[in-house]
């Protein structure tokens, strides 16, 4: 029984029993404080296949304390009060022993949960099954947090179900990981295609007559599961369980869509005379791009990484390179920048055990994610927000200049 249920061991089989399916549920997304990344716990060797199962980090640190893991969507298991929320936040908290499953400490992790419920909507604590006492149940029931009792590393059952509460204001942390979750964790918080119009354009084939991905891929590109999948991240249109409607920014594209031709289908002709078009949009639309423009600012991948360029404008940094966008970045909003900025399978070498940024490896390329300094760099210099656009070859993103267009000296 010895180092079978250790801490780390406990929140693996608590994370895949409340999220069993975040492979496929785009509308759930979880993430492991970078405590665990530490290659032993208590003299005990983490296996890889545990640290894999763990993945991704992030800086997780909450007003009462750093929880082992915050989870966004409903979890799997029975919730009291579930109606009460749609995409609630969670905090689980596991107590582990390395040689006595049944010495962990359970009271200790239900009071840690409980600290976080003016910030989280639900609250977990995970501990070996043998630990779990009758006292520690309704000490539990009582602060409304639910217990798993785990039985093995890969096995775990709800012993006592949580109770949605009331939150109050979202902390950087929690909305950094609200954003990656909200936005279905599409391509890892990445751009699939770079031009302002594919997703314009999905918003009008969403509002044309006919089948929304034949008019998409005769007027605007044929990578429709690309299109669709930036629309959806820039908050034109909303993929709901009984299908996909324009949000209010959708509509706004389709009224500017009327005003300016007439019809959505006229729209949808100048459309098609972009295809294959490298111009600039800025020139090749002008006022299409103000359009485009207005919506991309609102994104908060935008918001940061203009507000990093524009301080470093500042310093006299301009042009920058990625490494120095992010050392920025990271000032204004770390959980966020680590989102947006650096693949998953790279987190354990960027994040340090104490949830710093080891700056070292800000110079390797490969931690890098494709979208950012590809499509959605290039995304950003169609709409004039950046004066270049990026690079796909890896041997390039750390020469690869940024430059705001027009800094204003936030």
């Amino acid at each position: 029984m010895a180092a079978t249920l250790t801490e780390p061991n406990v929140l693996a089989a608590a994370k895949d029993t409340l999220y069993p399916d975040l492979d496929t549920r785009t509308d759930h997304y979880a993430v492991t404080e970078t405590q665990f990344t530490k290659p032993s716990w208590g003299g005990w060797k983490i296996p890889h296949e545990l640290h894999r199962r763990l993945a991704p980090y992030n800086t997780i640190r909450l007003m009462d304390g750093e929880p082992d893991l915050l989870g966004v969507g409903m979890p799997a298991l029975e919730v009291l009060n579930a109606d009460a929320a749609t995409t609630p936040v969670t905090v689980i908290e596991a107590k582990g022993d390395n040689n006595d499953p049944s010495a962990a400490d359970v009271r200790r992790g239900i009071n840690q949960a409980h600290g976080h419920l003016s910030e989280v909507n639900i609250g977990y604590v995970a501990a070996p099954i043998q630990s779990i006492t009758d006292q520690a149940r309704a000490l539990a029931r009582d602060l409304n947090i639910g217990v798993i009792g785990v039985e093995s590393p890969y096995d775990a059952t709800l012993i006592e179900p949580a109770r949605v509460t009331g939150v109050g204001d979202f902390s950087t942390t929690i909305d950094a990981i609200r954003f990656q979750a909200t936005t279905h964790r599409l391509t890892e918080g990445s751009f699939p295609v770079n031009h302002p119009k594919n997703y314009l354009g999905y918003a009008l084939a969403l509002a044309a007559d006919g089948d929304t991905p034949d008019v998409y891929s005769e007027y605007v590109i044929n990578s429709v599961p690309g299109g669709r999948r930036g629309a959806i991240l820039l908050g034109l249109v909303d993929n709901r369980p009984d299908g996909e409607i324009l949000t209010h920014l959708g509509a706004e594209v389709v009224r500017f869509a009327r005003a300016q031709h007439g019809t959505v289908d006229t729209a949808l002709d100048e459309f098609v005379s972009w295809k294959g078009r490298s111009t600039p949009f800025t020139d090749l639309a002008p006022r299409w791009a103000q359009l485009a423009r207005s919506v991309a600012i609102q994104y908060e991948p935008t918001q940061l990484i203009i507000e990093a360029l524009e301080r470093l404008h500042q310093r006299g940094i301009k042009p920058a390179t990625i490494d120095a966008v992010v050392r920025e970045a990271c000032r204004i909003n770390q959980p966020l920048a680590v989102e947006v900025f650096f693949t998953q399978s790279r987190r354990e070498d960027v994040l340090t055990a104490d949830g710093d940024i080891d700056e070292s490896e800000l110079t390797d390329p490969t931690v890098y994610k494709s979208g950012i300094h590809f499509q959605f760099k290039y995304h950003l210099r169609h709409l004039g927000l950046l004066t270049e656009g990026g690079t796909d070859d890896k041997g390039e993103v750390l020469s690869n200049e940024w430059a705001v267009n027009q800094a204003v000296g936030l």
